[in-house]
């Protein structure tokens, strides 16, 4: 019965870390996937494609990335908390100099000219301007690293993918509540990566 509880403690964690980090590295691409439905140049199927295919990249990326953590000793593995860290402590200083929106908008313009096949800009897109998601997803890949978990954290992130481009495309049709979200994702984003961080950080020292 104890070790039941525990293994749904265990997952339940699991669960909800890989959601959070989810949210976290892609609530700022937001915007990006915004223009893109808003496109007459990109039809729905293709985003959705696209993004698919550039989640699943950047998760491949991130795992080959965690390996390390079999030859490192937990010490050096919770140091990696320290990443998604900076990550939001970098993103929290561009929110204040109020710069964030227009970087990643001149990105996606830049990527847009020189990728042609649709969906594969849409992919180009989302792992050019996944520097976030490797560096969130690598830390907790390395913390979780059984058959298991990695599944489990694979299924949640792809789950979300789909999510995310339905959630979003459904903003489009209201832009009003688009912008909010944008305003309040730049604010609560970076201390969410904070969090994230800390926790890996802790629990791989001090538990």
């Amino acid at each position: 019965m104890g070790e039941c509880i525990s293994f749904m403690l265990d997952f339940f964690s699991l669960f909800v870390i890989g959601i959070t980090a989810f949210i976290a590295s892609n609530i700022d691409d937001t915007f990006i996937l915004i223009l893109l439905f808003s496109s007459l140049s990109f039809q729905t199927r293709q985003i959705f494609i696209g993004q698919f295919l550039g989640i699943g990249a950047l998760i491949i990326i991130s795992a080959i990335g965690s390996l390390i953590s079999l030859v490192l000793p937990p010490f050096f593995i919770g140091l990696m908390g320290l990443i998604p860290v900076a990550i939001g402590i970098k993103r929290l200083v561009e929110y204040l100099r109020r710069n964030g929106i227009a970087t990643e908008y001149k990105t996606f313009q830049q990527n847009n000219r020189q990728i042609y096949i649709q969906f594969l800009t849409v992919s180009g897109i989302t792992i050019l301007n996944g520097g976030d998601d490797i560096g969130v997803f690598t830390p907790i890949f390395a913390k979780y690293n059984t058959p298991v978990e990695v599944t489990i954290l694979i299924i949640i992130f792809m789950a979300m993918t789909l999510f995310w481009c339905i959630f979003t495309y459904n903003f489009v049709k209201h832009p009003i509540i688009a912008t909010r979200t944008q305003r309040f994702g730049n604010i609560l984003t970076p201390f969410v990566l904070i969090g994230i961080g800390l926790y890996i950080l802790v629990d791989a020292l001090f538990i």
